[in-house]
């Protein structure tokens, strides 16, 4: 039976819908203690004193850490810039930047005696807005993290272009020109950060954390340690849930510090407002300019691009990069000028979020196409098409495009909608409309990027793929266990996949950026390929045929199209081993080659692209703003579908959190303190948003390099989605648009209000 393209039963799914399965909250460790933390009132202050005295001294308190305790650990770590420190050294750089933390016999004696360290603070001006931060004149917040050429809070500065934009502009009939706001959001991952570490007597480090990264967060703890890697070990169990949250050290280091004073097992299972202090989705200021032919042909293309990074860096250096290559869409514009720029603020340390980068950018030139069609009074559709990038069109980075099915893509969406060209932006005047949008996106993957898999078959004809990719919900196990069954010709029940061990597993860059069945994937078919070849040599000499006419078929191998002439594994094993017992091994370690010149924007930007497009329809009441999604379409080149219900699943999860990002979420903050931290202050979509219609449409464009012609799909269909809604809401208002997400229905009966208003004037 082969595996691969069908919906074999999902790994794990009856253990969590029984609830019988363990995630770190339900981990205890004999002599556990309880971690609370003493987080900065202020957005910005110095810290002049510190005395934990009080509070250390209370019975039932085991351990206090603050500053005084980083003498002999490298105290500053980071995915891309080591700027965040364990704990505050010098100044709180946010609004619950951590000062102390405690450990304790309970949670209520820690939240107690925490409160009784003293401090004292030097409030210092903030900055919380992107481009005020941004300013030569604004406050700095890191003095050795700035680029100091560029001015104010950028870290960096990131620039791609191709042609000759001015000429571009010189060449265009007419010029677009418009400012998109995108508000910073929460991931909303059901289960919060937490993590439990403990020393062995060795002096060796374990930790348990629901983390998507952990050989990374393997090696900065080892760094901020002073250890080698074989004296830290990470452990990660089921993760509840992460969309980019749970990515790099966030909270770890300062746990294991606990630990290791309290020489006693330390849990630090977060609230939900520290949650929102500890990541969240970068906020975004997109200003793009486009030119275009009167035929609909994109001419050029310029965008600048402020990402909010928040107090610490994490991978906004990255983000910014990455999303500095795909500012102007997946389109085939002859003139290209984009540049981004990655900001420190005052506010929660941003990160990696579902689509990361891509959704802000998306917003902006996806509504951007559809004004273009109603200045033209041609269909968004036909000029999309028009302008969409084929296979082997030069991207921006000077790499030839490869795998392409993003008009297919945007084709299906449209037809699943019921589209209806031109007419879809026509005028309307009832009180409740119906309008629809389209929308497209592209995204790339972490890129060059490294993943390592080995796979034991054992004698009975059972395999064991040992990897650090995550199970953070996405069903990793199941399309891994897949792959390997489909090589070495076994049923995917006879396949385990493990859980990250770092005393055990091989590196993983990442769970994250959609690239685990891309990479670990490869990686995996490469080493169960190696395994397959052994089997296929030893078979061909007992069975006297040659390699090529034998096949791995239903826990055996044998002779195509003679499948009376067999060996089962356990014959297999003895002619290899002269018993039926023993082991047959197979690792890979896969590299993606590639990454951009950071001065001439040129290289390769991704060793596969993402390709998607969505499609709404939403009703909007004129009268009070408020906007209902009745039908989604959510399009995605998956290259091959290797599990298409899982594919179908990751779609929808996309579109419901593109549909929040539209309509309601929006993390709000009153001089860098956050005001709506918790659910029932932030709103997220409920089961009452989903649409009424629901279409997963999945586009097979097989890439040469994907196992099985397989590609990352998990992100891909959230940053057309918030777009396609924002065009549809515009098509109901006559072309008058809201540029700020969310499309609350303040900001919508505003907008109706400034568009009569200015009609009236003219």
């Amino acid at each position: 039976m082969t595996l691969v393209g069908t919906n074999v039963p999902m790994v794990g799914a009856l253990a969590k819908v029984t609830g019988v399965v363990n995630y770190i909250a339900d981990l205890e460790f004999s002599g556990q203690l309880y971690f609370k933390a003493l987080r900065s009132p202020y957005a910005h202050a110095k810290l002049l004193k510190i005395n934990p005295g009080k509070a250390a001294a209370l019975p039932g308190v085991r351990a206090v850490v603050t500053r005084d305790d980083l003498a002999d650990l490298n105290p500053y770590f980071g995915a891309a810039v080591e700027d965040q420190p364990v704990v505050v050294i010098d100044k709180a750089r946010y609004a619950g930047d951590i000062v102390a933390a405690v450990a304790a016999e309970s949670r209520e004696i820690a939240e107690e005696v925490v409160t009784l360290i003293e401090v004292e603070y030097d409030e210092l001006p903030a900055v919380t807005d992107i481009l005020e931060s941004a300013k030569p004149s604004a406050p700095i917040i890191h003095e050795q993290h700035v680029d100091k050429t560029a001015g104010g809070n950028i870290h960096g500065v990131y620039h791609a272009a191709s042609g000759d934009i001015e000429e571009g502009f010189r060449e265009s009939d007419e010029i677009i020109e418009n400012t998109y706001l995108v508000p910073p959001i929460q991931h909303g991952h059901i289960e919060p950060h937490a993590v439990t570490a403990f020393w062995e007597a060795s002096g060796k480090l374990v930790v348990h954390s629901p983390c998507q990264t952990p050989s990374p967060l393997h090696e900065q703890l080892a760094k901020v340690f002073k250890l080698p890697l074989n004296r830290v070990r990470v452990v990660v169990p089921p993760v509840g849930g992460g969309y980019g949250g749970k990515n790099h050290a966030r909270i770890e280091p300062l746990v294991a510090l606990l630990a290791r004073k309290a020489r006693r097992p330390v849990q630090w299972i977060l609230t939900r407002d520290e949650v929102f202090l500890t990541g969240r989705r970068f906020g975004a200021v997109v200003k793009i300019k486009t030119g275009f032919k009167r035929d609909g042909r994109l001419i050029a293309r310029k965008a600048e691009v402020y990402y909010d990074m928040g107090a610490y860096a994490l991978s906004g250096p990255a983000n910014s990069k990455n999303a500095c290559l795909i500012a102007g869409g997946p389109y085939d514009i002859p003139h290209r000028d984009f540049t981004t720029y990655a900001v420190y603020t005052n506010l929660p340390p941003a990160g990696p979020y579902r689509g990361v980068g891509a959704s802000h950018v998306c917003w902006a030139y996806e509504s951007e196409m559809d004004d273009i069609a109603r200045r033209l009074g041609m269909d968004p559709l036909e000029v999309r098409l028009k302008n969409l990038l084929k296979e082997g069109d030069r991207f921006i980075t000077g790499e030839p495009m490869i795998s392409v099915g993003i008009s297919e893509c945007v084709k299906q969406a449209a037809k699943s909608i019921g589209w209806d060209g031109k007419a879809e932006q026509s005028l309307r005047s009832t009180p409740i409309v119906r309008a629809k949008g389209l929308a497209v996106a592209i995204k790339s993957t972490s890129t060059p990027s490294t993943s390592a898999a080995s796979v034991r078959l054992n004698a009975d004809g059972s395999a064991i793929l040992l990897t650090s990719s995550a199970e953070i919900g996405q069903g990793a196990q199941t399309s891994l266990a897949q792959i390997v069954g489909d090589i070495l010709g076994l049923p995917v029940e006879r396949v385990s996949v493990t859980f990250p061990d770092t005393d055990v597993t091989p590196y993983d860059k990442s769970t994250s950026s959609s690239r685990t069945t891309f990479h670990m994937g490869r990686a995996a078919e490469i080493a169960a390929g190696q395994i397959r070849d052994q089997l296929l040599q030893a078979g061909a000499k007992a069975l006297e045929a040659r390699i090529e006419d034998l096949e791995l078929k239903d826990m055996r191998l044998q002779v195509k199209g003679v499948p009376e002439k067999f060996l089962t594994y356990p014959q297999l094993f003895r002619v290899i081993f002269g018993e039926p017992s023993g082991s047959l091994f197979g690792n890979h370690t896969l590299r993606t080659e590639g990454g951009v010149d950071s001065k001439s924007g040129k290289g390769k930007g991704s060793s596969f692209w993402f390709y998607s497009a969505s499609g709404a329809e939403v009703e909007v009441d004129l009268e009070t703003g408020k906007v209902r999604v009745l039908r989604v379409a959510a399009a995605v080149d998956v290259g091959k579908a290797i599990h298409p219900r899982q594919c179908d699943l990751q779609n929808e999860g996309s579109a419901l959190a593109g549909l929040g990002s539209a309509l309601f979420e929006e993390m709000r903050f009153d001089n860098g303190q956050p005001i709506n931290s918790t659910f029932l202050d932030y709103l997220l979509p409920s089961t009452l948003d989903h649409p009424d219609e629901f279409h997963s449409l999945l586009v097979e464009t097989p890439h040469p390099d994907g196992p099985f012609g397989a590609k990352g799909m998990g992100e891909a269909a959230l940053p057309p989605m918030a777009p396609a809604i924002g065009n549809a809401v515009a098509n109901a208002l006559n072309g008058v648009r809201v540029r700020e997400l969310p499309l609350t229905p303040y900001k919508i009966v505003a907008a109706l209000r400034a568009a009569k208003e200015f009609s009236r004037m003219r």
